[in-house]
């Protein structure tokens, strides 16, 4: 062998070497990032004796309450009634309660207790994250290569929605990592099968539960899991030779043994959904309701008028992910929907597996409809893989856990924007694979085109798109965090408040809202404003008004809803477009606001077009280039960055001065008088509603087909579909 051949071999058993260890420092970097982005501001509300994050504050208390059981009195956890260990909360689940509950308790044993629980909770949800990161590359190398495995987990590291979660332990990361591990072991069962993999899907399904129920559709995917070994829809099979019957044996037992682990992770990590069933179920029962707004929660009524689906995609890709990687997230999950199809399946799957499925949910949100929806949604991806091209099956395992709980949850009333977060790896990993397909294929069209420039300046151009999916996602992300490098916009406005208003005046707040900390000198009145409009509350509202010496709104919580609900508030819209008008005799006198920014770009959230009220404060730029990018969903921006408004009384306006400027808004709007009960309505309005005829005289309630309306619905689909 010459000197040249020798040094080529050299090179050759090298570069595979470089090419493993490049991989892993990539990855160590991606985890990195990941974790700098998750721990950075963790005391985010420093300085204030509690978080502002109500469901975080509520597990907290709910962590301090429980403690495990005397080692000699163990038979009380049997007990729902007499057992420290049960929570008697199951809104959430109790796996997160307990994994806090036991670091607590193992920091006290070594004597280090936790000086505050709010920053220990937060570290385990970021960790969780990235954990989720790591396991996304793990899924999308095993899926569809290591390159895109490595872009998605980048790309995840930079998901803003990640990275403010990760910020609160609100069990959503947790719940997002469960799924994702689960996803893996699944994978692994649909390529290889194996009792092993099953029972460790079927584990984190059982975690993943316990951590929050939504996450049940997710069996849906294990089941399509097995029917991919069973077939041998997932590539080569390592599993047992033989008959049919006998591959039907074996994932019958895996299938059982999966459901078995599942229940039993379930159980010893919420054994009180069994033991104390009564208050489990009614809790489940309660929040169903909350989502579907059967109950009517004052801070439901935000999504009132939004649109399904739409809205969650809409505040996904402006706020949740950032514009540029929230186009290709979602494009690349309708790219993997369909890829692999003829234009035929393609349209037969989109009208069975997606748009009947969710106009059943849009019709009806009964647990009967929501089940037959999942039901259809899984069955008609199922039926897609045996003519789907061979490359593109895999992916139809991330779209059974994804495409039904998306129909499910995109179709409930109330949608904050944490809901999306256990599928937002799948679709990350949707968007990178669409990426690096179209990377792809653009090579090869270039190739083909022949030319030399065109090669070149076809490739510079698909670079350039590429470092600015990355850029774009990355800048967006270091701007989200800049938020936590100053303290609290309520604290800012908290001290400006103590310096600037004397102790002892009356300072105003609104109910169903937080407050501002440390104004114990003041005398803090609130105002009922989700109370039924009508004559008393007008009068207390004015009276109140005339006495205070300034109003405080922590958030846009309630100016940002009630004035949309004219129909049910027709008295506070009124108030509202007066007060922030500036005619009520009181003006804005300081804001503290806190947006997204790096460089002199900030992305701002506007409270004041939606309700349709004046900006009070009067256009005022935060940054060099502000970018408004409109309305943000409350649970997005009202915990960590709130915008604070103080207006002061400047006019003195007494009570029947006030009143009286309110009810000749209302009149200016309104024939009815203001203690009417019921839906107001304007005097146009009033007479189509009239001409419209009664609700009986438009539907026969006589009819079989009012009494069971979901039946009836599956009925005349399935006719048509069998007509087809």
């Amino acid at each position: 062998m010459g000197p040249g051949a020798r040094v080529q071999s050299t090179i050759g058993r090298v570069s595979p070497l470089w090419r493993r260890w490049g991989r892993a420092a990539a990855l160590l970097a991606v985890i990195g990032l990941a974790l700098a982005l998750r721990m950075y501001g963790l005391d985010w509300d420093r300085g204030m004796p509690f978080t502002p994050h109500p469901d975080e504050r509520a597990i907290l208390f709910r962590v301090d309450d429980i403690a495990p059981p005397p080692i000699g009195d163990l038979r009380s956890l049997l007990d729902a009634e007499e057992s420290t260990w049960n929570p008697k909360w199951f809104p959430y689940g109790s796996l997160p309660l307990y994994l806090l509950r036991g670091v607590q308790l193992t920091s006290e044993a070594v004597g280090s207790g936790i000086e505050d629980l709010r920053v220990t909770a937060r570290a385990i949800s970021g960790l969780a994250d990235a954990v989720t990161v790591l396991t996304v590359y793990l899924l999308g190398s095993r899926l569809f290569g290591w390159r895109t495995g490595l872009l998605a987990a980048g790309l995840l590291a930079v998901t803003v929605l990640h990275i403010q979660l990760s910020h609160f332990f609100a069990v959503d990361t947790i719940q997002a990592m469960l799924a994702a591990v689960a996803l893996l072991f699944m994978y692994r069962t649909a390529r290889h099968g194996g009792a092993a993999n099953s029972i460790l899907a079927g584990l984190f399904i059982g975690l993943g539960v316990a951590t929050k129920a939504s996450q049940l559709p997710i069996i849906a995917a294990f089941a399509v899991a097995q029917l991919m070994y069973l077939f041998d829809l997932a590539g080569s099979r390592a599993g047992p030779e033989g008959s049919f019957a006998v591959r039907l044996r074996s994932v019958a037992a895996w299938s059982a043994a999966g459901m078995l682990a599942a229940f039993l992770a379930f159980f010893v990590t919420q054994p009180y959904a069994l033991l104390d069933w009564g208050r489990y179920s009614a809790d489940l029962t309660q929040q169903s309701e909350m989502v579907r707004r059967i109950l009517d929660y004052p801070y439901t009524r935000q999504y009132e008028g939004t649109v399904r689906y739409w809205y969650f995609i809409q505040q996904n890709v402006l706020w949740g992910m950032g514009i540029p990687l929230g186009i290709l997230a979602w494009a690349g999950t309708l790219f993997a929907a369909f890829r692999g199809l003829t234009w035929r399946h393609a349209l037969c799957y989109a009208g069975f597996g997606l748009a009947l499925p969710a106009a059943l949910l849009i019709l009806s949100s009964s647990a009967t409809a929501i089940a037959a929806a999942a039901a259809i949604a899984t069955i008609a991806l199922a039926a897609t893989l045996p003519v789907r091209r061979p490359e593109a099956r895999l992916g139809v395992l991330l779209l059974a856990w994804a495409v039904p709980y998306l129909l499910i949850t995109g179709a409930f009333e109330v949608k904050f924007m944490r809901y999306m977060i256990p599928v937002t790896p799948v679709l990350v990993l949707f968007g990178a694979q669409l990426a690096l397909s179209a990377w792809r294929e653009g090579s090869r069209w270039l190739l083909r085109a022949g030319a030399a420039w065109q090669l070149r300046w076809g490739r510079l151009a698909m670079m350039v798109a590429g470092l600015f999916l990355v850029g774009s996602a990355a800048f967006y992300a270091l701007s989200y965090v800049s938020i936590y490098s100053s303290d609290h916009t309520a604290l800012r406005a908290s001290e400006w408040v103590r310096t600037n208003v004397p102790a002892g005046r009356v300072v105003l707040r609104e109910h169903w809202e937080e407050g501002l900390p440390g104004l114990h000198s003041y005398r803090i009145r609130e105002l009922a404003m989700y109370d039924p409009d009508g004559q008393a509350k007008l009068r207390s509202l004015a009276e109140d008004l005339a006495a205070a010496e300034i109003i405080t709104f922590y958030s846009n919580r309630l100016y940002g809803t009630l004035p949309r609900l004219p129909e049910r508030y027709p008295v506070s819209a009124a108030y509202y477009e007066l007060l922030f008008a500036g005619r009520l005799g009181y003006e804005l006198v300081h804001h503290e606001a806190t947006y997204p920014a790096l460089l002199g770009v900030s992305f701002v959230h506007d409270t004041f077009a939606r309700p349709g009220l004046a900006d009070p404060l009067g256009g005022t730029d935060p940054s060099a280039i502000p970018l408004d990018l409109g309305h943000a969903d409350e649970s997005f921006s009202v915990y960590d960055h709130p915008t604070v408004l103080v207006f002061r009384n400047v006019k003195r306006y007494d009570a029947d001065t006030i009143a009286q400027l309110i009810a000749a808004r209302f009149a200016a709007t309104y024939s009815q008088p203001i203690e009417q009960r019921g839906p107001v309505l304007s005097p146009q309005e009033f007479e189509i509603q009239r001409a419209g005829g009664t609700w009986t005289e438009i539907f026969a309630t006589e009819r079989w087909t009012s009494r069971v309306p979901v039946l009836a619905w599956l009925l005349l689909v399935q006719g048509l579909s069998v007509l087809a």
